[in-house]
């Protein structure tokens, strides 16, 4: 049952990363959370970045669930 939560739980995470992106990134430049200064990284790289890690939340929620339920 755990597995069943935490997997929904990263679906739920890595959606709300994919949608949200461009927010994000302007949200860490606005608080000042930006790792990187740099005239290599745009803001289009970060969101490209973020949108990546929204992508393989979902892949490894899917992953979880499906192990979950007994598919996997």
């Amino acid at each position: 049952m755990l597995v069943l939560v935490i997997g929904l739980a990263l679906v739920g995470f890595g959606v709300a990363g994919l949608r949200y992106a461009p927010a994000i990134v302007t949200a860490q430049h606005r608080q000042g959370m930006a790792p990187l200064e740099g005239d290599e990284i745009d803001e289009t790289d970060r969101i490209r970045a973020t949108k990546w890690v929204g992508a393989v939340f979902v892949i490894g929620g899917l992953s979880l669930f499906g192990y979950g339920i007994g598919v996997v």
